[in-house]
């Protein structure tokens, strides 16, 4: 591409306003319209071919309605010379990598709050959108004032579709400093708390002027470095937000939805109520509860005591110990079903490879109920075992539901055998634990 020419016969190509892994962002007039725009073009040095071309209209297609005032909405797509391409609204004011170490507290309140709103609606797309790639360079100023996300709907597949296609010259990695700690583990399969994480380290980086561990981003984190301390004339409630974004655990950080209304109300100056703040109860209520069973087996141990005073002191020794014994299995299998119940829930947000989460929660419920064999003497029962048995028959539902799911997605794209391969491993990992109706199993 070059200046000073015309792009498919319509677009004036004014000037280059940035290039980045998969594609060059040129200033062009429409001809037809005489209306400036920024122009998209993806692979521009060597195109790509008919299956690649056919894998980035159905990316496409998943966001073509993203109408929500923080995403920068294409106006259009088309293909030149095997390059795909969008129109795009030409924002005057650019991405807010111009304004890196210049932002106010008021500027980080209002993008976190713009840009975790335009997350939060992606994110609650059938099936979500993860953008994998928030940074300076893909958050927009409007000439309005609000903050806009662009180069959304790019997904894994899609990125290595182009990738494959890209020269030298345009495989440079570049995003690494925003990147969280999961991505450089052995399952890296993309999830909605990357996202946070990336949009954390971006207004750390416009707040201080680099992002928390520099070009290494949360590779040095995922080798065991702590976040550093935000520093800066900054109110505690931001610089607690920001740690909650950064942190290395994906499911300790907020929802884009928490975070647009921790945002708004940081925004207003009120006070945050963090939804993963427990009362002093809810932190310790297995500690309270334990030592109130703990109360109560010493009472009922002192009147067995009182009452059978007369038997031998081997023999209540006996009697005690098959209690506490009993008392820890029946513990530990209240600890399963917990256990069980948490990641029943992480399963139900639906986020990629939500399955797996479902598939351990159902195997902690068959441990918490063949625990039942451990307990001592005739007629001993668990407690916990009907939950256990109904949190089971729950999650063996979910399962078929999922195994649904992935079916038809390995069917959609039974023509792309190296993404069919991943839903066939997927779908494996569930017939391994349930048994799935002959309707349902996937023909490989």
């Amino acid at each position: 591409m070059e200046s000073n020419s015309l792009f498919h016969d319509r677009y004036f190509l004014e000037r280059l306003l940035g290039r980045g892994n998969f594609a060059e962002v040129w200033l062009a007039k429409d001809t037809k319209t005489d209306i400036m725009v920024a122009l998209k073009i993806y692979a521009p040095a060597t195109g790509l071919d008919d299956a690649g071309l056919n894998v980035f209209a159905r990316e496409f297609a998943l966001v073509v309605d993203a109408n929500h005032k923080n995403l920068l909405r294409p106006l259009y797509y088309d293909t030149c010379d095997r390059k795909p391409y969008l129109v795009l609204p030409y924002c005057q004011n650019g991405s807010v990598m111009r304004r890196v170490g210049n932002f106010t507290e008021e500027d980080a309140w209002r993008m976190l709050r713009d840009v975790a709103s335009g997350l939060a609606w992606l994110h609650a797309m059938n099936p979500p959108v993860i953008h994998q790639d928030i940074k300076p360079d893909n958050i927009m100023l409007s000439d309005s004032g609000n903050y806009l996300i662009t180069d959304f709907g790019v997904s894994t597949h899609l990125k290595s579709t182009l990738r494959k296609s890209m020269s030298a010259a345009f495989s440079s990695a570049g995003t690494i400093a925003y990147m969280a700690p999961e991505r450089f583990s052995a399952n890296n399969t993309p999830i909605m708390a990357n996202d946070i994480y990336s949009l954390g380290a971006t207004v750390y980086e416009m707040l201080t002027g680099d992002t928390p561990f520099g070009d290494d981003g949360g590779l040095r984190q995922h080798k065991g470095a702590e976040v550093p301390v935000l520093q800066g004339p900054y109110s505690d409630q931001l610089k607690k937000v920001i740690d909650k974004c950064l942190k290395t655990n994906p499911w300790e950080r907020p929802t884009a939805e928490q975070l647009e209304k921790y945002a708004e109300t940081g925004l207003e100056g009120g006070q945050i109520h963090f939804v993963d703040e427990k009362t002093f109860f809810q932190k310790y209520k297995w500690i309270i509860i334990a030592g109130i069973v703990v109360v109560l087996c010493g009472i009922a141990l002192g009147i067995v005591a009182i009452v059978r005073h007369h038997k031998a002191e081997e023999e209540r020794k006996a009697l005690e110990a098959i209690e506490a014994a009993d008392l820890d299995v029946q513990s530990a299998a209240m600890a399963l079903v917990a256990r069980g119940d948490s990641l029943m829930a992480v399963g139900d947000v639906h986020e990629e490879g939500y399955e797996t989460s479902y598939v351990e929660a159902y195997q902690l419920m068959q441990e918490a109920i063949d625990s039942k064999s451990q307990l001592q003497g005739e007629g001993a029962t668990l407690s916990v075992e009907p939950k256990a048995q109904s949190q089971k028959q729950l999650l063996e539902g979910k399962l078929i539901e999922a195994y649904g799911a992935i079916a038809k997605k390995a069917a959609l794209f039974s023509d792309e055998p190296e993404v069919a391969a991943d839903f066939y491993d997927r779908a494996s990992k569930i017939e391994a634990v349930i048994a799935i109706p002959d309707s349902l199993k996937i023909s490989r």
